[in-house]
């Protein structure tokens, strides 16, 4: 039987290697990103690693029966300023509410934080999360086209004022 769903705002050992392996198999399947993808993944949780704040950053960490299944993070870059990451949930447990309680989490942190504005980077192809993202708020801002993880994809920045 399966276990409900929580969320926790802290970080454990084997966290980020976990949403690592997440993000480049889900990512593979439904994109079809190369191996590249997995190494840019790896890279900016590493850098993630050299900046961390406690008093800044945010993960929203999704567990079922103690598995991680999706996620979310604020990275703080100023005392006005933040950046959404990482925000992924099992496909296997899409359409059940988890994608939109891990942003709403996200927001309110922002919020609770003094955060004015919040940006993001996608790609157009991730048409599921740029719904939710617009129905939010957030506003286009830029758009390039780059080759990137064995693909030509539009990158998108997203900008929301609070």
């Amino acid at each position: 039987m399966k276990q409900e769903i929580t969320i926790r705002e802290s970080l454990n050992a084997g966290d980020l290697g976990y949403l690592t392996y997440l993000h480049a198999k889900i990512y593979k399947n439904e994109c079809h990103y190369d191996l590249e993808f997995e190494g840019y993944v790896c890279k900016t949780f590493y850098d993630f690693t050299k900046r961390y704040s406690a008093d800044r950053d945010r993960f929203f960490i999704a567990e079922q029966d103690g598995v991680i299944v999706g996620s979310i993070a604020i990275l703080g870059h100023s005392d006005n300023e933040a950046q959404l990451r990482w925000f992924l949930v099992e496909p296997k447990l899409r359409g059940l509410g988890l994608g939109q309680t891990l942003f709403k989490k996200s927001m309110a942190y922002c919020k609770m934080r003094g955060y004015g504005k919040v940006w993001l980077l996608t790609t157009s192809d991730q048409e599921k999360a740029i719904s939710i993202y617009e129905k939010e708020g957030f506003k286009l801002i830029r758009e390039e086209a780059q080759t990137m993880w064995g693909r030509v994809l539009l990158e998108r920045e997203y900008e929301l004022n609070l």
